[in-house]
């Protein structure tokens, strides 16, 4: 699931996404690169982003555990540890400056990255199921023809008698699965 950033200017342009069910954000003025956060500080590096006006994507999934006799839901790093960025927007000495930054990861194929972030994003927006699966298992290539998933692309694998959608981001090595119908498949 996705949610966009109500924030200062930054939102104005609509670049700015908590992932937790909005639409990426297609700018074709964007150069972008992953931060390698340090250890669980994710949520608080996308806020030093946003206060910058810098355009960012952080794709974060429910999890739910008991807390005595209540259950809590959180929104969590769907890739832990890394956050999405345009690199033009800001200057990496003020990226460190933030203190929550272990290293900054720039893609040779940045058009490869953002038709990665922006498969991603349309997956988190539709299906709340998603989660990190290992990268190995090549599944073959679909699209999605109809259906509130529409437009998607990824992967089939089955498991039994099971068919899940493997998004893969390419450039970080990760990859997300969700459960899918094959009706809706191309």
């Amino acid at each position: 699931m996705t949610v966009g950033l109500e924030t200062n200017s930054a939102s104005d342009h609509g670049c700015n996404e908590i992932a937790k069910g909005s639409v990426f954000a297609e700018a074709g003025s964007q150069m972008w690169g992953v931060a390698w956060t340090k250890s669980r500080c994710e949520k608080a590096l996308a806020e030093y982003f946003t206060a910058r006006s810098v355009c960012l994507f952080l794709p974060l999934v429910a999890t739910r555990r008991n807390a005595g006799n209540r259950i809590r839901q959180s929104w969590l790093p769907l890739f832990p540890g890394y956050v999405f960025f345009d690199t033009a927007a800001i200057s990496r000495p003020d990226v460190f400056a933030s203190r929550r930054v272990a290293e900054v990861l720039c893609t040779g194929d940045e058009a490869q990255l953002r038709t990665d972030l922006m498969n991603l994003s349309l997956a988190l927006q539709h299906d709340q199921s998603l989660r990190e699966v290992r990268f190995g298992e090549i599944g073959c290539p679909v699209h999605i023809k109809s259906g509130s998933m529409k437009g998607l692309t990824g992967e089939l694998v089955r498991y039994g008698s099971q068919s899940r959608l493997i998004v893969r981001i390419q450039f970080l090595g990760k990859a997300a699965e969700l459960e899918i119908d094959e009706a809706f498949i191309a």
